[in-house]
């Protein structure tokens, strides 16, 4: 069967080889054997393969954070799920082949009203977003404040937000944005600009605004430390700018803003994916949530896909070599 190998951790075009492997064994105890419909292949992965990701298989591996699939078999002392269950792959498969074993109870059964792409972009951005949006325990009507709120996070943060009772205050970089987050739930989204604080005043009066979501990074950090306010939390959980987090000392000590960098798999946060990733589920089902659309290459065409990644962004790899 196919599957892709990282097979040295550097440059991905020349590490990750489409490979034949032999079939996985029928499922042990516990176990669910499921064979992968469709995972993303995203800036993520490419992180891992060149080997600066938390995560280092050993090699060759296959790779691949995210996906989702049907389950084929159980093996003995499974209850949990069943074979044609549509299932989310969980922290520690890796997706990237047509068929893998999981443990069961790991995995997160979805509805099948969810289709099988939108299932597999369900176990990294919104269980982030949600994780992000708990990571402070505010009141119901709290402000959110968030920059790449047009990313795969950040409208999964408005929909965990909007679910919460919480409000958010979302900057993006596109006037044509704007109408399109309010469609999605998001109380107000501004253009970035040197005087977004004043405009956001202007709308909140002297409300607090007491959790900022940091996926960008370096300069744009300026912004959100001008609209917390006393005491908040400041999360740094990307960095789309290719920049450090580099924040104004001062301003952090002036308004006694505590700043945090966010991993999802941290072993303090892996206990909450399951149930958070059946939310996700469950948003998508009562459209709540809409994941963006990405382009489907067959795995066997990884290099084009891998190619399309670096000019456009993320696509799915399809692994299901019987779909019609």
């Amino acid at each position: 069967m196919l599957a892709i190998h990282l097979t040295q951790f550097g440059e991905p075009e020349q590490s990750l080889k489409v490979v034949d492997v032999p079939e996985p064994p029928a499922p042990a105890a516990g176990q669910a054997l499921i064979q992968v419909e469709y995972a993303p292949l995203d800036h993520h992965d490419l992180l891992l393969a060149k080997g600066v990701y938390p995560v280092r298989p050993e090699l060759p591996s296959v790779i691949g954070n995210e996906g989702a699939g049907t389950v084929l078999a159980v093996g003995a002392d499974v209850t949990h799920v069943r074979p044609g269950d549509t299932v989310l792959l969980p922290f520690g498969t890796f997706a990237w082949s047509e068929q893998v074993l999981a443990q069961a109870a790991k995995l997160t059964v979805v509805d099948k009203s969810i289709s099988l792409d939108q299932a597999a972009m369900l176990s990294i951005n919104p269980v982030t977003a949600g994780l992000l949006v708990e990571s402070r325990d505010l009141p119901a009507g709290s402000w959110v404040l968030q920059n790449a709120a047009n990313s795969g996070v950040g409208r999964s943060v408005i929909a965990f937000a909007k679910e919460r009772g919480l409000r958010t205050i979302n900057i993006v970089r596109r006037e044509e944005l704007v109408t399109e987050l309010e469609e999605l739930g998001a109380d107000i989204v501004l253009i970035d600009a040197p005087d977004v604080a004043a405009r956001v005043r202007a709308i909140i009066g002297d409300d607090p605004v007491l959790l900022g979501l940091d996926g960008v990074s370096g300069g744009a950090t300026s912004l959100l430390l001008d609209v917390l306010t006393e005491g908040a939390l400041l999360v740094i959980y990307g960095y789309m700018s290719g920049e450090p987090f580099t924040p104004d000392q001062n301003v952090l000590k002036a308004k006694n803003i505590t700043p945090t960098e966010f991993w999802m798999y941290q072993d303090e946060y892996l206990p909450r994916h399951p149930a958070l990733g059946a939310e996700s589920a469950r948003l998508v089902a009562e459209g709540g949530l809409t994941l963006p659309s990405a382009r489907v290459y067959e795995a066997k065409d990884f290099a084009e896909a891998l190619a399309y990644l670096r000019k456009n962004g993320k696509v799915l790899l399809d692994f299901n070599p019987h779909r019609g």
